[in-house]
């Protein structure tokens, strides 16, 4: 089962008790947790801090560093790997109480914060130095070079990808980048048999960026590719985030003189301010929509309640005309039985006269069979008048009467 905690709140319960014990309180362990807060920069009692607490020896507490860009100011300790929040239930958002998310510092403080621990963007000797993810596409690169040279036949599937200046400028750029990104620990990532889908996860947010031509065009369901860019030999690079304001494009392509090498330290440094973007955005969308949410559920509600008003009043007006209705059918049923008393008798009476000649057993059989049809449908005699004051029986009458 999975706890969130503000980082704050961890990490006063870290320093509450020893990891062990706090680990065991929700079913973990403590290298489990430490990792949660190694991942969340939360410090930890240093190796003999509760040792020295239990004898009265002096010992100083750390405090909590500032969150750095693009990280969550909740931990969740206990997550499945691939587990998913369920939704808030009705009762959750009922009892929410949203508060627009608060930022200890501005977007601008945190810039500073940012252009402060980037150090200045070096390239790399290339390709002696790449970058473990990008060597790992060259070595399938020159695979398929020896492919193409060993065999008399090949697909043009089976061709090199990044064997002209063009691609390997575009790594060379995107080796600096991705190794500038690593040292100040963020984890970049290059996908793709082309690498066309790149992107860096800020902490705990993932931004998504290009470089390519120009000219290459990108959509939602499928990623450019190398023999999509055209014949440019320009590159630009652009962060793709939807965090920016409307109509606001962060890019940088060459220009003359003025190329992507010269511009990657403020590269790297846009890019991991736009992580920060990007959460504060996620975070005042989540409070939007609990905001929107709760709502829709009070109004929701409301209707709920208006719909079984209206339910209840139908169905106590159903009742009174049943009522009504049972009554009426009851006064019919009771003359009804009524005259078939009276049929009976009459016919008795010019039958004891003489009028009538028919046998005495068989009279005697009609009329006993003819009483008991007026004793059924006598609502007086089987006492079933009374029903029509019982809701219940009502309730059955009107259904069936639906059907």
């Amino acid at each position: 089962m999975s706890h969130t905690f503000t980082r704050q709140e961890l990490f006063n319960l870290v320093w509450s008790e020893p990891m062990k014990t706090l680990a065991g309180r929700f079913n973990l362990s403590d290298s489990g947790l430490a990792n949660d807060c190694k991942r969340a920069n939360i410090p930890r009692p240093p190796r003999g801090y509760w040792a020295k607490l239990a004898v009265g020896k002096a010992v100083s507490r750390s405090e909590l560093p500032q969150r750095g860009p693009g990280m969550s100011d909740e931990v969740e300790i206990g997550k499945e790997k691939y587990g998913f929040r369920p939704s808030y239930s009705e009762e959750e958002l009922l009892n929410s109480e949203p508060q627009p998310p608060f930022f200890e510092d501005t977007i601008e403080d945190m810039a500073v914060r940012v252009q402060a621990m980037v150090p200045k963007v070096v390239m790399p000797p290339f390709p002696s130095r790449a970058h473990r993810q990008i060597q790992r596409l060259l070595d399938a690169d020159t695979e398929r070079q020896q492919k193409k040279l060993s065999s008399k036949y090949t697909f043009l599937y089976e061709n090199p990808l990044f064997e002209d200046a063009f691609e390997k400028r575009r790594f060379r750029i995107l080796n600096a980048i991705m190794t500038a990104l690593e040292k100040v620990g963020m984890t970049p990532s290059i996908q793709g048999r082309e690498a066309r889908n790149l992107s860096v996860m800020v902490n705990d947010t993932r931004v998504h960026f290009s470089l390519d031509a120009p000219t290459q065009k990108y959509d939602s369901f499928q990623d450019a590719s190398v023999h999509s860019r055209g014949t440019s030999e320009a590159l630009k690079f652009q962060i793709r985030s939807m965090a920016w304001p409307a109509g606001f494009e962060k890019s940088w392509e060459d220009n003359g003189n003025n190329k992507l090498e010269g511009i990657m330290t403020d590269i790297v440094v846009e890019l991991i301010i736009c992580g920060e973007r990007q959460y504060r955005d996620s975070k005042q969308c989540h409070y939007e929509w609990i905001v929107e949410s709760k709502a829709k559920l009070i109004e929701e509600i409301r209707l709920r309640k208006e719909e079984a008003a209206r339910k209840e009043t139908e169905r106590i007006a159903a009742l009174e005309k049943a009522r009504i209705d049972r009554l009426l059918g009851d006064t019919i049923a009771f003359r009804q039985a009524k005259d078939i008393r009276a049929y009976v008798a009459d016919i008795e009476c010019l039958i004891t006269t003489g009028e009538v000649p028919v046998k005495k057993h068989l009279f005697d059989n009609w009329r006993e069979w003819a009483l008991a049809q007026a004793n059924r449908i006598d609502p007086v005699h089987s006492g079933t008048f009374l029903d029509s004051m019982t809701d219940r029986k009502l309730d059955e009458l009107h259904e069936s009467d639906d059907t």
